[in-house]
């Protein structure tokens, strides 16, 4: 996973941090599949992914209901949906036409999103998640991603996160079998976050909006061969 941060105004011209991350720790209250080779549901013959690894092996589309929980609580902190959808028009959900021509060769067949606010109300994000045939086509797409190439924030109709997308935010990509998942994050009040503290902040919100929602469905997907 990478780690950037820049400006919504253009998405281009600015400073930006790679940073390499790891997965957030999931409690077993979440009842994630693990998904570390060794254990009882990861079979050795199958590969890093199991049964992701392109969409002819994983043929049931995404969706809101699957993959974005309407709440969820991670590790004592509260994350609310506030706006969600699906759309067959990839280009339209992401920014950047580097990262669009990604999606398209690699021949995007949906990207769903869903946008979250901290029960705090002092963080919110977008996460997104691109259906690509292959994990080849996500592994080239990902590195696509950049200040310029990312997913579209999709604000919701009323409250704080109607004003997605009009600050500085971290963006945050990762790839999972024929996956691309995309996140974008941000305070609540739209200033930048000017300290190592609040881009740190800001980066494990978007870690934990994937750990707590749709991870959960696509590593279900990975172990089981089934959503």
């Amino acid at each position: 996973m990478v780690a950037i941060v820049v400006l919504a105004a253009g998405f281009g011209g600015y400073k930006f941090l790679y940073e390499p991350r790891v997965n957030a720790p999931v409690p077993p209250s979440l009842r994630l599949p693990t998904t570390a080779p060794g254990s009882p549901d990861f079979d050795q013959s199958l590969g890093k992914w199991q049964h992701i690894g392109s969409r002819t092996e994983d043929p049931a589309p995404l969706t809101v209901q699957g993959l974005f929980p309407p709440q969820f609580v991670l590790n004592g902190s509260s994350y609310v949906r506030t706006a969600a959808s699906v759309t067959k028009n990839c280009s339209q959900a992401v920014y950047g036409t580097k990262l669009q021509a990604a999606l398209q060769s690699g021949h995007c067949s949906q990207v769903a999103r869903a946008s979250y606010i901290s029960g705090n109300g002092q963080l919110m994000g977008t996460v997104g998640v691109v259906n690509l045939d292959t994990s080849a086509a996500a592994q080239k797409a990902g590195q696509a991603t950049g200040p310029q190439e990312v997913i579209a924030p999709l604000p919701a109709k009323k409250g704080a996160t109607s004003k997605l997308g009009g600050g500085t935010g971290v963006v945050q990509a990762e790839v999972k079998g024929h996956y691309l998942i995309l996140m974008w994050a941000q305070l609540g009040d739209l200033k930048s976050p000017s300290t190592s503290a609040a881009k740190q902040l800001l980066e494990q919100f978007a870690a934990n909006l994937v750990t707590g929602s749709a991870n959960i469905n696509l590593s279900t997907r990975m172990l089981g061969g089934k959503a």
